[in-house]
């Protein structure tokens, strides 16, 4: 059974800090999480809790998680979200979306984020990724710990199954929240969780591990293209202004240049592009005459070809995208809405 000893283990293997952000629901997960973090000596530990606004009984969940936290001796701090979702977009993902602003904006550059995801959150991630047509970036799920804000995020319970948390918290008899939307098979994860995983688990025992070490081996071939992408990064950008230079692009194999593209753009703080607008950018970018200045956007970003390279940046307002500039080539043009500076050909 999981123990403070060996989530004190596991963390001093992750990160040599020693002062945590615990992201508390109040469900069973993260109360185990936090029963356990409450028991490791010496270590810094504070809670935050994220009122979604989307039930009335949320306003319950709060009074219970401070009254746990109280009895466990632990900070306490809730946050609240003011969710506006538009016409067919999906509330869970903007719900995810912003605790995980509300986290970035209150951790700490000497804090690890702590979440109380397991292996069958995993296995769960995996399909949906996959029946979402995501590539290996996605497939590879979510990692042990990754950088995230300031500091890093860990997920010490990654490899743990669902049934040894809650074996746990029936051993130490917790009292944790019960979210009835956690029964709304109209989500896409509570399907998955309450209607497909018992189904492939009755046919396939065993298949959540199985999963868990898919995920494992996506993250790993993951990082090996990574330093392939890495590598032809160094030889195709302009460091001064984080452009691609398109013939130095050319000379990749098409594989290495879709690679390269969707790299560079997350790299740059962007969402890489889908399938569709990654072929348009090697078809009708890349393969425009040496005059064209051709666009290639989606949500949030703009891709743009000038003077023979790549610009990645958020889409200009309509008033930015029609300025005319005259400029003689001969000193440096600010171009504020870019944030970028083009220096003379000299």
């Amino acid at each position: 059974m999981i123990s403070p000893k060996i989530i004190e283990e596991k963390l001093q293997k992750l990160t040599p800090s020693k002062k945590y952000l615990v992201a508390y629901s109040g469900g069973m997960d993260s109360h185990v999480l936090l029963h356990l973090m409450a028991q490791i000596p010496g270590d810094t530990t504070r809670v935050v809790h994220i009122h979604h606004g989307l039930q009335k009984v949320a306003d319950s969940w709060v009074t219970h998680c401070r009254k746990t936290c109280h009895e466990l001796d632990i900070p306490f701090q809730v946050e609240y979200l003011h969710l506006k979702p538009e016409k067919g977009q999906s509330i869970e993902e903007l719900a995810r979306k912003g605790r995980y602003e509300v986290f970035e904006s209150l951790l700490k550059s000497d804090e690890v984020l702590i979440t109380a995801h397991h292996q069958n959150d995993q296995a769960e991630t995996l399909l949906l990724q996959l029946f979402r047509g995501a590539g290996v970036q996605g497939l590879a799920s979510m990692p042990y710990c990754n950088s995230f804000g300031l500091g890093v995020l860990v997920r010490p319970l990654l490899d743990e199954t669902r049934q040894c948390l809650e074996d746990y918290a029936i051993k130490h008899k917790l009292d944790y929240i019960q979210d009835p939307s956690n029964q709304d098979v109209s989500f896409d994860r509570n399907y998955l969780r309450k209607v497909i995983m018992p189904e492939l688990r009755h046919r396939w025992t065993g298949v959540d591990k199985t999963l868990f070490r898919v995920a494992r081996i996506q993250a790993e071939t993951k990082t090996l293209l990574d330093e392939l992408a890495e590598q032809d990064l160094k030889q195709c950008l302009s460091p001064s202004d984080n452009t691609l230079l398109i013939n130095a692009l050319r000379g990749l194999s098409v594989l290495r240049q879709r690679l390269l593209i969707r790299y560079w753009v997350t790299k740059s703080g962007f969402r890489p592009p889908s399938e569709i607008k990654l072929k348009h950018l090697l078809q009708d970018v890349l393969g425009a005459q040496e005059d064209a200045q051709p666009l290639v956007e989606w949500r949030g970003v703009q891709i743009r070809r000038f003077n023979n390279r790549l610009f990645v940046m958020a889409p200009l307002s309509e008033h930015d995208a029609r300025q005319t500039i005259q400029w003689s080539g001969e000193t440096p043009l600010v171009l504020a809405a870019l944030g970028l500076t083009l220096q003379p050909d000299i």
